[in-house]
């Protein structure tokens, strides 16, 4: 097969369309799982682990924010993503070879707690794109009230979707339905900042989300096991059509890789027709300049299109000599790459 104008021999792996992560937050990638839970919402976590003179915290927030966030985006790229929706604003390294593709239209608020004029926040949402909010992230009343605050301001539409959802009621998730609303699932997230998380409703749109390594080590392929052994859901619908729907994107056919299994790391990774990633095997040979190694504890080696030997090097710099670790996994040493596979 001719891929970006290399010729690759694909047989014996599945080709598939790129995975879609639904809910990260990019910027923390590098961080490591913080608090001890489970707490009653979201807000008591926040307040328990937001500590940035201390340790692990402010030696990881001294990491460029554009740097921490290139790192989101490889740990995306490592699991087969192909499309991240990013729980904040948008940033102009998403424009600059960025590895995977960041949804841009989109409306958003943090959260009820963390959002001062949530009305401006749903106003100011373009015009058929979807409206994300963390809502409903704890078990306790507060949390099961916010469903009908978000309605009374006007906010909770079809075009709404709920982050988390723990805390909604029988009748929150009544109202949900009739507004035709849809929501994004983070269960080891919620596991561990709440320990519980939403059952499977087949009348709510939903797709599937890895929150941040803050509150799950890990990306996409680790929630999707860990959906697959703990619950009844249609996998690829979670990362793919559902996920589309739920975010309100296009199709697009140009985004796809190429792996063992479904689920499975992806030996290749194709965004906008362009290579991203590809294996060793898969590149030997045929791929010349412009690819560089990354390899994180537990996964195999590939070679990406972001300098990683730079990359590297000045996160290090900024933690001080500290090991690198991308959603809890440590990374490798990345040496020198021949001019040539």
């Amino acid at each position: 097969m001719i891929v970006d104008g290399h010729h690759l021999d694909l047989s014996g792996l599945e080709i598939m369309p790129g995975l879609i992560n639904a809910h990260d937050h990019l910027d923390f990638a590098l961080f490591p799982k913080l608090g001890k839970g489970p707490y009653a919402n979201a807000t008591e976590w926040a307040h328990d682990i937001y500590r940035p003179n201390e340790d692990p915290v402010r030696r990881h927030l001294q990491v460029p924010k554009e740097l921490r966030l290139i790192w989101g985006g490889l740990r995306n790229l490592l699991a087969g993503v192909t499309t991240v929706s990013h729980h904040d604003p948008w940033h102009p390294v998403f424009e600059q070879d960025f590895p995977v593709r960041v949804i841009r239209e989109y409306g958003w608020a943090h959260s009820l707690e963390f959002t001062a004029d949530m009305k401006s926040a749903f106003d100011a949402t373009p015009p058929g794109a979807p409206f994300l909010i963390h809502l409903g992230e704890g078990t306790d009343e507060s949390a099961a009230q916010e469903i009908f605050r978000l309605e009374e301001i006007g906010a909770l539409t079809d075009r709404t979707v709920l982050i988390h959802a723990v805390g909604l009621t029988e009748e929150g998730w009544r109202r949900v339905r009739k507004a035709g609303a849809a929501m994004i699932w983070c269960p080891r997230s919620n596991l561990f900042t709440l320990g519980r998380t939403v059952e499977v409703d087949p009348d709510i749109p939903r797709a599937l989300g890895t929150d941040s390594p803050i509150t799950a080590a890990g990306d996409l392929l680790d929630e999707l096991r860990f959906v697959r052994e703990n619950f009844h859901a249609d996998l690829r619908s979670l990362v793919g059509a559902q996920a589309r729907r739920v975010l309100r994107l296009p199709e697009r056919p140009e985004d796809w890789i190429a792996a063992a299994a479904f689920g499975e790391p992806p030996e290749l990774v194709v965004v906008g027709g362009e290579i991203r990633l590809i294996s060793p095997r898969l590149a030997h040979g045929v791929v010349a300049d412009g690819f560089w190694p990354l390899q994180i504890e537990g996964r195999p080696p590939v070679l990406v299109r972001t300098n990683t030997r730079e990359l590297l090097a000045k996160t290090r710099t900024f933690l001080n000599g500290s090991s690198v670790c991308l959603g809890g996994r440590t990374v490798g040493q990345v040496p020198d790459l021949p001019s040539r596979i």
